[in-house]
């Protein structure tokens, strides 16, 4: 949904790209593990504010495309290793509420499981159409999810005793968040079956 904005986010990141143009790609991508497995140490120890710094961090990676793009390096492989690279990040920015124990283990699960159906059902549905299509439909795509996991730690991080039905406002904003990617879920499903 928030793809729109690809344009405008590139733009503001060239500088970065810019200063990165010596680098190789590959490289760029696989220190994409670094703020994301940072983030789960930091929620672990309640270290709030720094995992919320990591958030940002963790979404720069779009900067490896562009300095590939500068570079004349666009390859199969580079899309691979990045596109893993996004699902270790996904992995590990929502499991951390479970392991930090912020959020039910039973509310987190479904969600990772969801965020992953929503890359495979992309991912998919482009190999079947043989690269005729793009298949990034849907309320829900990775942006989307990291602002929604910045969110329910900031607000665990202000509200930390707020509780409404036993839950507490980070749960309630993974609870939405499983809501949003069911939907997605389904919104692709339906755009394969529309297109393949």
């Amino acid at each position: 949904m928030l793809t729109i904005f690809k344009p405008a986010a590139e733009k503001a990141l060239k500088p970065v790209a810019h200063l990165l143009r010596n680098v190789d790609p590959n490289i760029i991508s696989l220190t994409g593990v670094i703020f994301p497995a940072l983030f789960v140490w930091f929620v672990i120890e309640g270290w709030y504010a720094a995992a919320l710094v990591m958030i940002p961090l963790t979404a720069l990676d779009t900067v490896d495309g562009m300095v590939a793009r500068t570079q004349g390096k666009v390859t199969a492989f580079g899309g691979f290793l990045d596109s893993t690279i996004d699902r270790f990040a996904d992995f590990a920015v929502l499991v951390a509420f479970g392991f930090a124990e912020i959020v039910p283990w039973g509310v987190v699960l479904p969600v990772v499981l969801l965020s992953y159906l929503i890359s495979y059902i992309r991912s998919r549905t482009e190999l079947a159409a043989k690269g005729t299509i793009t298949a990034s439909v849907g309320i829900v795509e990775r942006t989307e999810r990291l602002i929604a996991v910045f969110v329910a730690l900031l607000l665990y991080t202000i509200f930390p005793d707020f509780v409404l039905w036993d839950y507490d406002l980070a749960t309630w904003v993974f609870v939405l968040l499983g809501v949003f990617s069911a939907i997605t879920v389904g919104q692709r499903i339906a755009f394969a079956y529309r297109n393949l």
